[in-house]
């Protein structure tokens, strides 16, 4: 390992070396966004084959987004400090070895555990792909195809993960899934030691060792209280202590990096309005998405009892829709003013969603599918030109951290969308694999409610966006100040 003081800066390769440097990179997105859209599908598969009940899945769901969420900003301190690449293959192989212990697996809890190491692998994985392509595609317009590029296999991995996975957990088993990951994996690690590019950024920012813990605690914690609560209740002691922790961790957290030279999580961003109300629809949208992307999955294979490939097929309209809306969105963000298609997107997708939660529970597929595209046309619509009103809140010297709290918003809202759920859904989708009449209507009761968060969330996303992002042109505010 290289000295503290020891830069290495390497020059790029040739066409060949950047060539290999953007597959690898594009084979790690892909494989992450691949193996979230695939383990949607195969949970109600591990439902039935583990005898778990929701409560469980829950924690396959959320034993993933917990560790990411909570280390991702380690993953970038990593990176910066001890090299882009070597962080990038310790975390492919860290995710590699995740994806063959949840193959492996044979009760819910190891299955959960795999899926948190896959978590802390993806938390360093994630960093350091845009560093990478920046660092070997120096040129401008090399770099705007190459970031293309990655776009494009983004949409990608949205239109097959669902038709990918739930083909793969219907004929192969849900072990399959996660097999999937390995070959990629090994890719990644046989090509990317090769790659050129920096090995070391320098020292850089100190590590915000309390920070860090505090973040970890508390999401630890909550996560912990919100699946547990509804099946243990909400004043069962261990369910009591960990909402009591994440109060006091949350707490220690503001003071913490109030105080710190040297934050992890940068609060001084949140006195500009417009970065503030940025974070709160990518927030807002994860909590949305991940909520209604498993209330479908549930709705269509537990109550239609469609196999995980039909409910794949079901779902791409969905998906193909997040894609048009991102590419649509993606020219609007170049314009001046993108709060305008996040407001729209924003509204589209909740009012989608509300009507999906009124049609669905009683109606055929046919009926409300274009209710769940138009959502995802919305929710399309929210990416681009947010992340542009996001990072055109602050300095352009602090993009880089903006973008690292951003995702951990995103992170955290993905990870509260599922926590939630058991609250939401009730005691029918908690216990017992086989639905009686009367627990087949409160779990239809319950999807439509989780349906309507999700809805909600949208339009709480659209007014957030109307108060606070709205601006003739994103720009930093003289109150952010860099407190480093």
């Amino acid at each position: 390992m290289l000295r503290d003081d020891e830069e290495v800066t390497g020059a790029p390769g040739g066409r060949r070396e950047r060539a290999l440097t953007l597959c690898v990179v594009c084979s790690a997105l892909f494989l992450a966004l691949l193996d979230s859209t695939v383990v949607g599908l195969a949970l109600p598969t591990v439902r039935r084959d583990l005898g778990a009940d929701l409560t469980g899945l829950q924690w396959v769901v959320a034993g993933y987004v917990c560790p990411y969420a909570a280390l991702l900003l380690t993953g970038g301190f990593l990176g910066d400090r001890y090299g882009r690449r070597r962080v990038f293959l310790a975390g492919m192989a860290v995710f590699t070895a995740g994806s063959l212990l949840c193959a492996a697996a044979g009760s819910v809890t190891v299955l959960a555990a795999g899926r948190a190491v896959q978590g802390v692998g993806a938390a360093a994985v994630t960093p350091q792909t845009l560093a990478l392509l920046s660092q070997v595609f120096p040129g401008e317009r090399e770099r705007a195809k190459a970031l293309s590029t990655w776009s494009a296999v983004s949409g990608l991995a949205l239109l097959l993960g669902p038709v990918a996975g739930g083909s793969s957990a219907e004929l192969l088993g849900w072990r399959s899934v996660f097999l999937l990951n390995v070959p990629v994996g090994l890719f990644a690690l046989a090509v990317g030691r090769w790659l050129p590019g920096p090995v070391a950024a320098g020292p850089g920012r100190p590590l915000d060792g309390p920070g860090q813990v505090l973040l970890v605690a508390c999401l630890g914690a909550a996560t912990y209280g919100l699946v547990e609560g509804p099946r243990a209740g909400w004043s069962a002691p261990p369910v009591a202590t960990a909402l009591t922790l994440t109060c006091a961790a949350a707490l220690a957290l503001l003071r913490v990096e109030r105080r710190t030279a040297h934050p992890a999580l940068r609060l001084d961003f949140f006195r500009g309005r417009v970065f503030t109300g940025a974070t709160s629809v990518t927030f807002l949208m994860a909590v949305a998405l991940n909520a209604a992307y498993l209330v479908l999955s549930l709705r269509l294979q537990v109550l239609d009892g469609t196999s995980p490939g039909q409910a794949g097929v079901r779902l791409l309209p969905t998906m193909a829709a997040i894609v048009v809306g991102a590419v649509v969105a993606g020219r609007l963000a170049r314009r001046p003013v993108p709060w305008r298609p996040v407001a729209a997107g924003t509204a589209l997708a909740g009012v989608a969603l509300l009507a999906v939660a009124a049609l669905a529970s009683g109606h055929p597929y046919a009926v409300w599918w274009p209710g769940a595209a138009l959502m995802g046309l919305g929710m399309g619509l929210v990416m681009s030109p947010n992340n542009a009103a996001l990072l055109g809140g602050v300095r352009p010297e602090d993009t880089a951290q903006a973008a690292a709290v951003g995702g951990v918003g995103q992170q955290v809202g993905a990870l509260l969308g599922v926590a939630s759920l058991g609250a939401v859904l009730g005691p029918a989708a908690l216990t017992g694999r086989s639905l009686t009449a009367t627990a087949r209507a409160e779990l239809t009761t319950g999807l439509r409610h989780g349906l309507l968060l999700a809805g909600l969330c949208c339009l709480l996303a659209t007014t957030a966006t109307l108060l606070l992002t709205r601006a003739p042109r994103p720009h930093p505010v003289p109150e952010v100040a860099d407190h480093t």
